[in-house]
């Protein structure tokens, strides 16, 4: 698979297998025939009501465009080309191309019931038949998939499985014999039958079943619903869904309890959303005895966007996260728009011109299914106000939010964060900062490249997007911070006021410099006035070493008598150093990273702004005073 994905084998006595007892409690619980968040085609009262919707209206104008187009060329060709130029441009397009027609032609047939898209749709899904596997390039680097020597799954694969377990289920009644049985016995040889094989010969276990990201969630949702849709028996219904509770857990074992996502708000609406699709599908399928967001832990993790909005419609870009990432606002609302559950009590009603299906994309159908058919209202939504805390911090994460007073006139906000660099889609930033004034980032995290073959290679952190050269951090002795669980940051102080914030890490951890003797790295926020952040680095060192910290900005950079002045527009601040014990050379790099937006435009190249000490120092004390301008 990929670089640092392995499938394993289970020590003599342990089974990843679910229960006989805990398989049975689910059977008897299970309705005896098929079901899904969507009904099937023939429920007229439930689809029809859809047809004059504008998002009806809108699935279907894009069916039509979609339907006449060539289907794209997604093939073993395709695949090979991928591996053999070490490029993922191609296939990262075609996939999606593929899994878009599959969503927008099943929505649109469905919801007209005309016979329109039924052809196109079983084109479509025999040409993908044809492929010698349905996984990404990039976890199959030995070819041994495409050969069909084996059959791993993937995010792509799974996605793949469910929308044909959706035709089998909604279409059902509209498909010929000779179809169904094609669809069930594709899903069945690719996806099914391979995991249930190795969980029970307890060799060559899927490695995504024990990690902590979004990748365990994903495809657990996939055979809970695929399973649902399409498997004949309840018992092999029963055996996947106490299958997908057991190792779910995996992923929520790794948030701390304070809720936070280590992978940013992005990742947080991939990973999260299909942990609410899981768990909505069990809770309707034993009708509501079995319900995984019922824990404590559990609503801290759907609360994570609500608490981490620095500035209205604005959150943290670290790991590998858009800059202007938002979380899917109809996974930020599902806790409280569920059927049969209780809204938390600071909702609202959201304004009349949002469209929580508007902002979904045609790319998945169980967000869209849940919407459509497990909301209380799905027209008139709640959603929860946005934050007016002084500050959020998240203590086992060790993140810092912190923002102004409600009656500031400027809105100047800052973040800091340690824990380790060890995290899912971890950047090397131990005690980055952020600064924000007035909804401009101007010190940031610059985020996340675009992917390529070394993304997710040994070969990651070569990337100065991802390494700490591209984060506001120091470089000690000329190294950079160090990858791995390992190289940690903790907090030493917190003191939290009205008026002030203050909390130190540790930074001596992420390096490996052996001088290093100490680093400190202090953030006092003072939202008196105008506001305030200082950071204060405090280093000693055995013998000489070279010290440097640098601010990473888009915005525009000029030196100035006292210090520095970044801008970005009307939004300026000041940046001032004279009280460093040090006198410090300056100069700017610019970052030539590929990077993109969320809405697929590219940002600007981040400017780094280094200060150095001019020789070699056994210590050190290096302050920025950062203020509106």
């Amino acid at each position: 698979m990929g670089a640092y994905d392995f499938n394993f084998d289970l020590p003599a006595g342990e089974s990843f297998a679910p229960t006989p007892e805990r398989v049975a409690a689910y059977a008897k619980l299970l309705p005896k025939d098929n079901f899904g968040f969507a009904p099937r085609v023939t429920d007229r009262d439930a689809w029809d009501k859809w047809q004059e919707d504008p998002f009806g209206q809108h699935v279907l104008s894009e069916a039509r465009r979609l339907a006449k187009e060539p289907t794209p060329e997604l093939t073993d060709d395709a695949f090979n080309r991928c591996l053999d130029d070490d490029s993922v441009t191609e296939i990262n397009v075609l996939i999606p191309a593929v899994r878009e027609r599959n969503t927008v032609f099943l929505l649109a047939e469905a919801i007209f019931d005309q016979g329109e898209f039924l052809k196109v749709i079983e084109s479509d899904a025999r040409q993908l038949g044809q492929l010698g596997t349905w996984i990404h390039p990039g976890n199959d680097l030995d070819r041994k998939n495409l050969r069909r020597e084996t059959f791993d799954n993937d995010l792509g694969s799974c996605h793949h499985a469910v929308n044909f377990a959706q035709f089998y289920y909604i279409l059902g009644p509209r498909l010929s014999e000779d179809f169904r049985n094609y669809l069930s016995s594709e899903v069945d040889r690719r996806f099914f039958s391979p995991l249930r094989n190795r969980i029970e010969a307890e060799r060559d276990i899927d490695w995504w079943l024990i990690v902590k990201h979004n990748w365990n969630p994903v495809c657990l949702s996939c055979y809970a619903h695929a399973a649902a849709a399409m498997l004949p028996r309840v018992q092999d219904r029963a055996w996947w869904f106490a299958f997908a509770e057991m190792h779910t857990y995996n992923f929520t074992d790794g948030f701390a309890d304070d809720g936070l996502c280590t992978e940013g708000v992005a990742y947080w609406g991939y990973g999260v959303s299909h942990y609410f699709s899981l768990a909505e599908i069990i809770r309707q399928g034993t009708g509501n005895v079995v319900d995984m967001l019922d824990t404590p832990k559990a609503r801290r993790i759907a609360r994570f966007p609500d608490r981490s909005e620095i500035q209205p419609g604005l959150w943290p870009a670290f790991c590998d996260c858009f800059l202007d990432a938002e979380p899917m606002e109809w996974a930020r609302m599902w806790l409280d728009n569920r059927i049969e559950s209780q809204p938390d009590e600071l909702t609202e009603p959201v304004p009349a011109d949002f469209d929580p299906l508007a902002e979904m994309k045609l790319q998945m159908t169980d967000g869209i299914f849940m919407w459509m058919f497990r909301t209380r209202e799905p027209r008139q939504p709640l959603r929860r106000r946005s934050s007016t805390e002084l500050r959020d911090f998240f203590a086992p994460s060790h993140f810092l939010i912190s923002r102004s007073a409600p009656t500031t006139k400027r809105k100047f906000a800052a973040t800091f964060l340690g824990g380790n660099n060890g995290v899912n889609h971890n950047h090397n930033d131990l005690g980055t900062f952020t600064v924000i004034l007035d909804g401009k980032a101007l010190i940031y995290d610059p985020g996340l490249e675009v992917y390529s073959m070394r993304t997710f290679s040994k070969q990651r952190y070569e990337s100065q997007l991802l390494n700490s050269y591209g984060h506001p951090v120091p470089r000690v002795g000329g190294q950079l911070q160090q990858e791995g669980p390992t190289h940690q940051a903790s907090t030493l102080l917190t003191e939290f006021t009205d008026d002030t914030d203050r909390m130190i890490l540790d930074l001596r951890g992420a390096y490996n410099c052996p001088t290093l003797r100490k680093l400190e790295r202090e953030f006092i926020y003072d939202r008196r006035g105008d506001g305030s952040l200082t950071i204060t680095d405090t280093a000693e060192f055995s013998e000489p070493t070279e010290y440097e910290s640098a601010l990473i900005t888009c915005g525009k950079v000029e030196v100035t008598d006292v210090g520095l002045r970044f801008s970005d527009g009307e939004a300026a601040i000041s940046i001032t150093y004279a009280e460093s014990s040090e006198a410090l050379t300056v100069s700017q790099d610019t970052i030539k990273e590929e990077s993109i937006l969320q809405d697929k435009s590219t940002p600007p190249q981040p400017t780094r702004v280094a200060l150095a000490t001019s020789g070699k120092v056994t210590a050190i004390t290096m302050r920025f005073v950062i203020r509106p301008d």
